[in-house]
């Protein structure tokens, strides 16, 4: 039996809106796995705590995150990153200011009227 396909889930929607070009798409299929690889090979430098491989290892990791931002740029949207600690650095803003307005405002509350 073959079943209907699934509607895709908002973040591969949101995903989808923001990689339209196939240049862009082209420049994720190389740059996520140089950065996954770049990842992967963190615990092998621990256990071995050789330089080399830090230094490939780290290279591999920032050379798919700078081609992945190439690939944005050359879109003309921001990287999902970006958009994640915006959100989370103005909503952190937003919160304390919210606390902040509120003892602000405790404490200019007047007392009774003689």
């Amino acid at each position: 039996m073959i079943c209907p396909p699934l509607t895709p889930a908002p973040v591969v929607l949101d995903w989808l809106a923001r990689h339209r070009r196939p240049v862009s798409l082209v420049m994720h299929l190389i740059g996520i796995p140089l950065t996954l690889m770049g990842a992967l090979l963190v615990p092998v430098y621990v256990a071995l705590l050789s330089r080399p491989i830090f230094l490939f290892s780290l290279s591999l990791f920032v050379v798919g995150y700078l081609i992945q931002f190439l690939g944005h740029a050359l879109e003309g949207t921001e990287p999902g990153e970006i958009l994640y600690l915006r959100k989370k650095l103005v909503r952190s803003l937003r919160k304390r200011l919210r606390k902040t307005i509120a003892a602000t405002a405790a404490r200019q509350t007047p007392g009774p009227v003689a």
